[in-house]
């Protein structure tokens, strides 16, 4: 479609809405990393490309979205192209998020999505997570129900897609169509002027179950819940304030000894006045035996100088873990640490950003000295359009 609307030029523009957005960000990360090992081996120094500024995983990121829809409202397409490590090796050179193609029917009370989906109307939505259970490798149907009879939004539905793990390398058999319908997604949201809710259940069949048994991916056995919930009335009475939570379950109702059952939970309380944002974060997760508290505070200042946007900012870390499988017993934190970082918004679309991060960590067991000291310098930039 975007071809088309380059070579229809005005035409197809009066037609079709068009949307392209997308972002580039990278940096030069300095990284200084002492393990308390006792050898003269412990203490690493590493320069390289690397931006931790919400940029991927890798070098930096790379995106485009694109968002077509037709001049009645009711068909479309939506599709992300990411780079998040720039080199062209296929596994993880360019690729596409999702790319999918929608549309509604009944006044718009039904809506069907094919492809490779994302964008989900059930996900977590962030920030310390985001997980969407449809997403797979091989694309899906995702069927949305929005009946307008109901006060409110809301919107239920299923997906029908394929396993979300490695083949069963161990099961000597055909896929049935059980297999199939047991991988499917269940998904319900709702919103009115009170709260918001969403919540998503992924099946899952014994298809992919042997990836557990050897070993490859344990966290992708089981059947999987995901959640948000955001309230709107404290709004009322304090616009700039708002309050939500998410979280995540992985291994629900799997009995295989190989299988860690895990669980995160975040509660997210945030005031953002025009001048200032200011926001606490409490998290729990559960991996086996093992249990992480987390709290994290942060603040960020927004000064006006000659046109020029700065933006001083810190953000706190604190966590411990406990229960059996606790990495350090009887130790008082598993993580602290100090990030404080100035961002100077050159124009609307474009910013720079100096960033120090000063963490320590019990990254090892007995009977390792267990602290993991790091210290990383990150000059950054970025560019939206």
């Amino acid at each position: 479609m975007l071809l088309v609307a380059l070579v229809a030029g005005p035409a197809f523009a009066d037609t079709w809405s068009v949307e392209i957005s997308g972002e580039a960000k990278t940096g030069v990360l300095w990284e200084r990393v002492e393990n308390r090992l006792g050898r003269d081996d412990s203490l690493v120094d590493d320069v390289r490309i690397h931006s931790t500024d919400d940029a991927g995983s890798g070098d930096g990121r790379f995106r485009i979205n694109l968002s077509v829809t037709a001049p009645s409202g009711n068909v479309g397409f939506n599709a992300r192209l990411n780079w998040e490590h720039f080199n062209n090796v296929p596994t993880i050179g360019p690729h596409w998020d999702f790319a999918y193609g929608w549309g509604t029917a009944f006044d718009d009370q039904f809506r069907l999505s094919l492809g490779r989906l994302g964008g989900s109307p059930w996900g977590t939505g962030g920030p310390e997570m985001w997980q969407e259970l449809e997403i797979t490798p091989t694309g899906g149907m995702r069927f949305e129900f929005r009946p307008s009879i109901v006060p409110g939004h809301l919107n239920f539905g299923f997906v029908l897609n394929w396993i979300d793990s490695y083949a069963d390398a161990g099961m000597d058999r055909d896929p049935t169509l059980l297999d199939f319908l047991l991988e499917s997604v269940l998904g319900v949201s709702y919103r009115n002027d009170w709260f918001y809710a969403r919540v998503a259940y992924r099946l899952d069949s014994e298809l992919d179950s042997g990836a557990a048994r050897l070993g490859m991916d344990i966290q992708n056995e089981g059947t999987r819940l995901i959640y948000r919930l955001e309230e709107f009335a404290l709004r009322r009475f304090v616009p700039d304030l708002s309050v939500w939570a998410l979280g995540e379950f992985n291994g629900l109702g799997s009995d295989a000894p190989e299988v860690l059952f895990t669980t995160r939970n975040w509660l997210f309380i945030q005031y953002a006045p025009p001048s200032f944002v200011t926001d606490l974060r409490f998290g729990l997760d559960a991996m086996g035996s093992r249990n992480i508290f987390h709290v994290r505070a942060g603040f960020e200042y927004n000064l006006d100088v000659a046109g020029i946007r700065i933006v001083p900012r810190i953000r706190l870390l604190y966590a411990n873990d406990f229960g059996e499988a606790q990495l350090v017993p009887g130790s008082s934190f598993s993580h602290i640490g100090i990030h404080p970082s100035v961002r100077v918004n050159l124009t609307p679309f474009m910013h720079i950003a100096l960033a120090y991060y000063w963490d320590l960590e019990n990254w090892f067991g007995a009977p390792y000295l267990p602290e993991r000291q790091r210290q990383r310098v990150n000059l950054r930039a970025g560019v939206t359009f």
